[in-house]
């Protein structure tokens, strides 16, 4: 078995009919073939693809910030609703303690007066 010397081996390389698009060196410094690699174009996107790429994020988006917005109404809602809830219940224990501290002295009245 014949070795042939490196000029000639690197000349049969570059003689073969290989497809190459990239030649990136390896660990050891020789360059890495790629043999089966194709230099074809990229295929071009469809129409809905490239819809989608464009629309998704800023869609996304928005129904985002419409939860966020619909979220931070119903909170101040509820709160409100609830501050009104705890006025009125307020109000009336005050009224209801009124009106027992008036039977109260009514019945001590009563009591005192035979």
């Amino acid at each position: 078995m014949r070795l042939l010397p490196m000029s000639r081996f690197a000349a049969s390389i570059r003689a073969a009919p290989i497809c190459m698009t990239t030649s990136t060196p390896s660990r050891r410094g020789i360059p890495h073939i790629r043999l089966n690699s194709t230099d074809s174009q990229p295929k071009p996107s469809s129409p809905t693809t490239s819809f989608y790429k464009t629309f998704t994020r800023p869609v996304a988006k928005v129904l985002l910030m419409a939860t966020f917005t619909y979220q931070l109404a119903y909170w101040a809602w509820v709160k409100l609703e609830k501050d009104e809830i705890k006025a009125q219940r307020s109000a009336e224990i005050t009224e209801l303690e009124a009106q027992l501290t008036a039977l109260t002295e009514d019945k001590k009245i009563a009591k005192t007066n035979p």
